[in-house]
């Protein structure tokens, strides 16, 4: 607390800027477990049901996961149904479920940029204020300045342990949706061709 209050008003910015940046970050990392601790379970059950011929079954089963994708093949398995266009049933899901796990990340880029800005906001109000209390009392004591120095120093090193973490998490999140539209390409071309085979 006593930092906190040494940082001055750029602190509490920076508080709620950590804030909201571990709360999106573990919302992200429930969202990605859950979606790739599901995801080979799911796929060799459809191919499954799929040989059984029972589509009725896997749709269901699908429904039942509710993740990003099994709604992508369960919208594939829907359209194999009614005999439509699977691929393009796959192709309209995922333009619905790629922005779901998006979401929230890009604001961890900004909030990594911002921690940052806010850091060295605080370093030059510190400064400003150590640097009017010399005008104002001369340098006849070290004490005179040191408030202003703290706050300059506590903003910085605050703002960057924020941005640090932050920044890591997000370039993270990139990396992980950058490997799950692969694995789903990889997915769907074998939901393809096992509906083709069995069609």
């Amino acid at each position: 607390m006593s930092y906190i209050l040494a940082g001055g008003f750029v602190m509490y910015l920076l508080i709620i800027a950590s804030i909201l940046a571990i709360a999106i970050i573990i919302n992200r990392l429930r969202i990605f477990r859950k979606a790739k601790t599901q995801e080979e379970y799911l796929v060799e059950s459809i191919r499954n049901y799929i040989d059984a011929g029972d589509i009725d079954s896997a749709i269901k089963f699908c429904g039942d996961l509710d993740n990003p994708v099994s709604r992508i093949i369960k919208a594939g398995l829907v359209e194999f149904k009614r005999g439509g266009n699977v691929e393009e049933a796959l192709k309209l899901q995922e333009l619905v479920e790629l922005p779901y796990l998006e979401k929230y990340i890009p604001v961890l880029g900004v909030i990594a940029s911002i921690s940052t800005l806010l850091g060295f906001t605080g370093t030059v109000t510190g400064m400003i204020k150590a640097f009017n209390s010399i005008a104002q009392a001369g340098v006849s004591s070290p004490q005179i300045v040191a408030s202003g120095i703290a706050q300059a120093l506590i903003t910085t090193a605050a703002g960057l342990l924020i941005a640090i973490p932050t920044y890591v998490f997000y370039q993270y999140f990139e990396h992980r949706i950058s490997i799950f539209e692969t694995e789903l390409e990889r997915i769907t071309r074998q939901l393809l061709l096992d509906l083709r085979r069995k069609g």
